[in-house]
């Protein structure tokens, strides 16, 4: 055997090289996270479209067993005190119609988007159920979606929603049809004093419980998944819910203010 046996040398990382290995991992990580997160956002838009097309399917059950008539949160069994439904915003929903449409196959996560998965908590689904200190006119609980159903939102002040309530399943003289009826909406709403589409600073539930407007787009609205009468349910950007007068920009359809949120859709 030789004496002397040459040895491999070892060659470190120079500081400029791992310099530039981080910097390449965070130009790669830059250009992949954003790609990364509009594809959540995608899959979770299709989880809040199947939630409404679900809701769909429970409302046309209603319907066919009521001469296709869709539930009026203004009578019993629906609220305790008629003519004044249950809740006070456009997003409380009667606990009895909610435990009828999971009776009829659904569950408490169809009543919440998937693009804000903090709603969904305790706090919000007991929020008033009966004889909690928030029972307002009977029980209800605050859901992750908007309802254009007869008394839906009545109590809450500002622009009303009667004028988008939905009665029926059949077309009716002077209204749009059931394939241009919205019922249901994902929430797109901004605070009455900051105009903020990403946090409302109105009280009621806890600081931890974030209430803003479902799908985002930075600080503004992307859009909105919308139920149809008819069944079945589509996105809406959130650019087609205005329209110009003169320089500015008017929504389509809105309601609330004087103190409550705006909602728009």
């Amino acid at each position: 055997m030789p004496k002397h046996q040459s040895r491999r040398r070892i060659r470190a990382f120079t500081l400029i090289e791992l310099l530039v290995v981080i910097a390449i991992i965070a130009i790669l990580a830059a250009i992949l996270l954003p790609a990364l997160a509009k594809a959540k956002e995608a899959g979770r838009k299709a989880a809040c479209k199947s939630n409404l097309h679900q809701q769909g399917i429970a409302f046309q059950i209603y319907a066919n067993d009521n001469d296709n008539l869709l539930p009026d949160l203004r009578v019993r069994p629906y609220t305790p005190n008629p003519p004044t439904a249950s809740g006070l915003w456009a997003w409380d929903m009667s606990t009895n119609l909610v435990d009828e449409i999971i009776r009829d196959g659904g569950s408490r996560n169809i009543f919440y988007c998937p693009s804000n998965p903090d709603f969904n908590c305790d706090d919000t689904w007991n929020f008033g159920v009966a004889g909690t200190s928030n029972d307002a006119n009977g029980g209800f609980r605050i859901t992750g979606y908007v309802w254009l159903l007869p008394g839906g939102g009545m109590n809450a002040g500002g622009a009303p929603e009667s004028p988008y309530w939905k009665t029926n399943t059949l077309a009716i003289p002077g209204r749009p049809s059931p394939t241009e009826a919205e019922l249901v909406l994902d929430v797109v709403v901004q605070d009455p004093g900051t105009f903020s589409y990403s946090k409302l600073s109105v009280g009621g539930l806890p600081s931890s419980v974030i209430q803003r407007t479902s799908h985002l787009n930075g600080s503004l609205p992307a859009g909105a998944n919308i139920l149809f009468v008819d069944g079945h349910a589509e996105w809406r950007p959130f650019k087609l819910m205005f329209h110009k007068v003169g320089a500015a920009s008017v929504a389509n359809h809105y309601f609330g203010g004087s103190g409550v949120p705006y909602f728009v859709f």
